[in-house]
């Protein structure tokens, strides 16, 4: 059998190089479809580096005068191939094999045998030109991933994704209590219809409250022999502020600083804080506590600001912040950060969101910044790009973690100072290597809209899927080298989790799991079984007349010995 087929593209007539019933009918038919979705070679996505393998790649002779060229794969036809090698029962040499469809497209270098690629990232294979179908052959290992595990490309994943979480492009988004993110319309740099593109951007609504409000709230399950006795650290969608509370509920300590007084005491110019006047900012969308009661928070889209336990500013940074923030050991703070960007390769009319992870000392000062965009551009994970749409907001990245290196011995991804990110347009999670600025690594497929992908101590990642369970939320935790599932807490008519827009997870010292189901304002701690052994709704409510339950964007549950001196007496 020939490592690949040639097929000849627009003719009725396909002429091959190998037995044509090797092809399905369905196929060639697909083949007759002159722009086909496609994500990139087997070794693009869903790839670990095995320390006891090679590194997994295409497998199998691929023309270097095509390599040159800019061919590079499509997923699609490797599902349809997969589907009639099950039904035909055809029985491969290795565990895999896969026909892929080639393309032209550039700086897809997914595998040691195909060249670099320069060539314009969106140009287009011209009709008359051949297009390439390959037999390759994937090693069965520790690098399995993304690619034997999903009946669905990325590009439906992404776009059915879209279409369930409705994000609009209008400024009211779904029933709730709702900020629109409005555009700085003085910036000399941009015309007035990408002025206004960029205010359309910056609609989407950032939830302080949604789901009506019912039932019962506070404290409503307490295990104390099985559940955690940590303090509770959270924010709420009702107020730009954080709570301390413990696991009975009572609340400790209470931190307050809205945006507006955040700018009055700044020492940075008024005039360079973006205006507020949609109401983004009133809520913190993410806060960080340190030992001795200071807060770093996140006003969303407009700015970091780190306050002491009076939630008096110490100092502030304004720039377009977003989601999350790390504090790195040395003290200083890794921010995710977007910019309105004109990029003509992606839309010459129309300016885009790009991501960045965002690096400024402990004092707030900015040092450094890596584009995300660039940073899948320049690797090998180029084609994941592929999939993107060319105007709007490219990535929503919505996690931001830097990896402490426990984990190295299995993976040199696992490196300490690299960053593992989520992507919830892609539906993507990554890891990028902070001294080449690279991404390593990405995975996709069992998730949609995801949110805060962490790395455990036993190598696996837990993740909150938001709408990969059949339209509902999950909590998962899975090998990233196999995608084997460890655990699972699921969306169920028993025990109810949905949440559309975001949601957070803690893997707990005593093995429990805290899940934060944002949009219902409900936080869970489930034991490994799956029993709930603590829960609390937040009884603090927004909107006209107090309509909506305040969404809680993130708990944490600190060390059970964090008890310090300047806690107040319960409020």
């Amino acid at each position: 059998m020939n490592a690949f087929t040639i097929i000849k593209t627009g003719q009725e007539d396909k002429s091959v190089m190998q037995k044509e019933d090797l092809i399905s009918g369905e196929i060639r038919n697909y083949l007759k479809v002159p722009e086909i979705a496609r994500i990139g070679t087997n070794a693009s996505f869903g790839r670990m580096e095995n320390p006891q393998m090679d590194k997994i790649g295409l497998q199998g002779k691929f023309p270097s005068s095509l390599a040159r060229s800019g061919y590079v794969a499509d997923r699609t036809v490797f599902d349809h191939w997969r589907r009639w090698k099950l039904e035909n029962s055809f029985q491969p040499t290795f565990r895999w094999e896969i026909v892929v469809w080639f393309r032209r497209k550039v700086s897809a270098q997914g595998a040691s045998n195909i060249s670099p690629l320069n060539d314009n990232r969106r140009s287009r294979l011209s009709w008359p030109q051949l297009a390439i179908l390959v037999l390759i052959t994937l090693g069965l290992g520790a690098g399995a991933g993304f690619l034997s595990s999903s009946e669905k490309s990325l590009t439906q994943i992404t776009r059915s994704a879209r279409q369930r979480i409705g994000l609009a492009s209008t400024s009211n988004g779904p029933p709730g209590h709702w900020g629109v993110y409005e555009a700085n319309n003085n910036d000399p740099r941009l015309a007035p219809e990408q002025i206004e593109e960029i205010r359309r951007l910056r609609s989407l609504g950032y939830v302080g409250g949604s789901v009506p409000a019912r039932g019962s709230a506070g404290i409503t399950e307490h295990h104390p022999d099985t559940a955690s006795g940590g303090l509770r650290f959270f924010t709420s969608g009702h107020e730009p502020g954080a709570y301390l509370m413990d696991s009975l509920g009572n609340i400790l300590h209470t931190w307050r600083l809205t945006y507006e007084n955040c700018i009055r005491q700044s020492k940075d110019p008024a005039a360079k804080f973006l205006p507020d006047p949609g109401g983004v900012t009133g809520c913190w969308r993410r806060a960080h506590l340190f030992p001795d009661g200071e807060l770093l928070v996140i006003y969303e889209g407009h700015g970091l600001a780190r306050i002491d336990r009076n939630s008096r500013l110490i100092w502030s940074y304004p720039g377009p912040c977003h989601h999350d923030l790390e504090v790195a050991p040395d003290g200083s703070v890794f921010v995710l950060t977007r910019e309105a960007e004109m990029i003509p390769e992606l839309n010459p009319d129309k300016p885009v969101m790009v991501d960045y992870i965002t690096h400024l000392s402990a004092d707030g000062e900015l040092l450094d910044m890596i584009n995300l965009l660039e940073a899948f551009e320049n690797s090998v994970y180029a084609s994941t790009l592929d999939n993107l749409d060319e105007a709007g907001d490219l990535f929503h990245t919505n996690t931001l973690e830097i990896l402490d290196g426990r984990m190295a011995h299995l993976s040199d991804n696992f490196a300490a100072g690299n960053f593992l990110i989520s992507l919830r347009e892609l539906g993507v999670i990554a890891i990028v290597d902070h001294e080449t600025e690279k991404v390593t690594w990405a995975q996709s497929g069992m998730w949609s809209a995801q949110h805060q992908p962490t790395l455990l101590d036993n190598g696996n990642i837990l993740l909150f899927d938001n709408l990969g369970h059949q339209g509902r939320s999950k909590v998962i935790e899975f090998d990233p080298f196999t995608q084997e599932v460890a655990w699972t807490y699921a969306d169920s008519p028993e025990h109810p989790l949905y949440s559309k827009t975001c949601g957070s997870c803690q893997r707990l010292p005593n093995g429990n799991t805290l899940i934060t189901e944002s949009d219902n304002g409900r936080a869970l701690e489930v034991d490994p079984d799956g029993v709930i052994v603590w829960e609390f709704r937040n009884p603090r409510r927004t909107g006209e007349n107090d309509k909506f339950i305040a969404a809680i964007m993130e708990m944490v549950i600190l060390p059970e010995d964090f008890f310090p001196s300047w806690i107040d007496q319960p409020q």
